[in-house]
């Protein structure tokens, strides 16, 4: 395999794009292989996946996906042969005056605003990905490290979504690990509960432990304020209560001035806190496409005009009989009295 790269020799440059706006979003394993191969580059060095792999202790197939997503993200393009073996890559030029995020496919996931990310049978790992997987040092120890946060040996489907989360959404052992430390911290281990906290982690782009840990705090400020908007002071939220307010957030993906709102009506109905009610009207609102305040708003109007025509009387049908349908004369029948007397 050859490298190639237009940079002088005796030094490895990094672009200052690479280091803004892609490394802090990619695998330290593919940031790795990126900065080896950089390093490899118009040296005469001939190298193979088997050598790469040695100098990591990865897998061929780990370089393989390497490669495979810096060219998704447009940063390298290999060349392979009839039979697939790769004969050279070759860096490509950084585009110019790309400073804004969300022109770079950083995570290639759906953006949360857009389509809810979903995990399909599809997705997960083959068995062959597993068993592979199981061999690589930082995968066991990861594993090691979660059976000792529950306590008892891991499911074959908790390690299959272990392996989704670290192949598919790029997130490194160290945010696995929090994420499993998270969610025993809201009491609940349940993995289909940590796994729509993972895809709402991918969907706000969060790929380190300290933007996770900075998401955490504010859903734990949110927290707080939406006891506060109850009138609920002195005390930490009960499990059940995070439960709610974690579904609030993570899976119907309301933002906290619409939770805040659906809190109010709720006082302003029951008179009392009430995380079921509150529950119902979000689910509500879920259901009908809210996303902002201007579309509660809307579906006030819409309820209001709806109520409007309920309440309007309803026109009486006409009758077919030639009788009813005459015109009926109005008489003051005491002044007729009056008239019939005085004659």
């Amino acid at each position: 395999m050859k490298i190639y790269s237009d940079t002088p020799e005796g030094a490895t440059i990094v672009h200052n794009i690479f280091i803004d706006q892609y490394m802090p979003y990619a695998n330290g394993e593919y940031v790795k292989v990126y900065l080896y191969l950089l390093r490899c580059a118009d040296t005469g060095r001939e190298l193979s996946l088997s050598s790469i792999a040695d100098i990591f202790d990865y897998t061929e197939k780990d370089i393989l996906r390497a490669l495979s997503y810096w060219e998704k993200q447009g940063l390298l393009q290999t060349k392979v042969d009839g039979q697939g073996t790769i004969l050279s890559v070759t860096f490509s030029h950084f585009p110019e005056g790309k400073n804004d995020k969300s022109d770079i496919a950083m995570l290639g996931v759906k953006n949360a605003k857009k389509q809810p990310m979903e995990i399909s049978p599809q997705d997960m790992p083959d068995r062959e990905r597993v068993a592979e997987a199981k061999e690589q040092q930082e995968i066991r120890q990861l594993f090691y490290v979660a059976e000792q946060y529950l306590q008892r040996p891991l499911t074959s489907a908790e390690q299959n979504d272990f392996i989704y989360y670290y192949d598919t959404l790029q997130f490194s052992t160290d945010l696995i690990e929090y994420l499993l430390e998270y969610c025993i911290s809201k009491g609940s281990a349940n993995r289909h509960y940590m796994r729509k906290v993972a895809l709402s982690w991918a969907e706000a782009g969060i790929s380190t432990v300290l933007q996770a840990k900075q998401e955490t705090n504010l859903h734990n400020r949110n927290y707080f304020t939406i006891l506060n908007t109850f009138g609920i002071k002195g005390r930490n939220p009960a499990a059940p209560e995070l439960e709610v307010m974690s579904r609030w957030f993570d899976e119907y993906g309301f933002s906290i001035d619409i939770i805040l709102e659906a809190c109010r009506r709720t006082i302003l109905q029951t008179h009392q806190p009430n995380f079921q009610y509150a529950d119902k009207i979000l689910e509500q609102w879920k259901k009908s496409g809210v996303t902002s305040l201007s579309d509660v708003k809307k579906l006030d109007l819409q309820r209001k005009t709806d109520q409007q025509k309920a309440s309007q009387p309803k026109q009486q049908k006409t009758s077919g009989n030639r009788f009813n349908n005459f015109s009926q004369r109005e008489y003051d029948y005491t002044q007729l009295e009056k008239q019939l007397l005085n004659q």
